[in-house]
């Protein structure tokens, strides 16, 4: 894997609305990082503050929930966020992925955090050398997510907003 290429790969803009979900316990604070600070994610380890993941649609958000909660057990929230960023790294692109040595393969297959290994060491490279967020795929093959590094953002709160909120039904 060539991790030291990273720098190499051309950053892409965004100025789009992306989606968050999260269980209705946690609707007040949707865009808080805690869990993932707390817990890890796939492109971070535990205890690094400030990373947020965001699908690209309601499906992205509703296949990953179904993944750990097949039933919809509980009573979700989902919020319509909007995002622009300058400094994303798109890793949906084939040719980033061959300057990295990797392939989609790498970044999907894996679902307990010790199979993180790959995604883990991108997201911390990319978050030193001061991307804004990862565009990658999504491991349910239904779109893609959005990897937030909001520590690296500049005007926090007029790069990630959130638009409204609804019940998933």
């Amino acid at each position: 894997m060539g991790l030291s290429n990273i720098s190499k790969i051309f950053p892409i803009s965004l100025d789009n609305f992306f989606f968050r979900i999260v269980s209705q316990k946690h609707e007040k604070h949707i865009l808080s990082t805690e869990g993932s600070r707390i817990s890890g994610g796939r492109y971070n380890n535990p205890g690094i503050d400030g990373i947020l993941y965001l699908g690209e649609s309601k499906e992205v958000c509703t296949a990953e929930i179904k993944r750990k909660d097949p039933l919809f057990s509980l009573k979700y929230i989902i919020g319509k966020v909007e995002v622009k960023l300058d400094k994303v790294l798109d890793l949906g692109r084939e040719e980033n992925l061959k300057i990295l040595g990797i392939k989609k393969e790498d970044l999907i297959k894996g679902e307990k955090a010790g199979e993180y290994k790959v995604t883990r060491e991108i997201g911390r490279e990319a978050y030193k050398k001061g991307y804004e967020a990862l565009l990658v795929p999504s491991i349910t093959g239904k779109g893609n997510n959005l990897v937030v590094f909001i520590p690296n953002l500049k005007e926090k709160s007029e790069r990630v907003k959130l638009i409204k909120t609804s019940q998933v039904k």
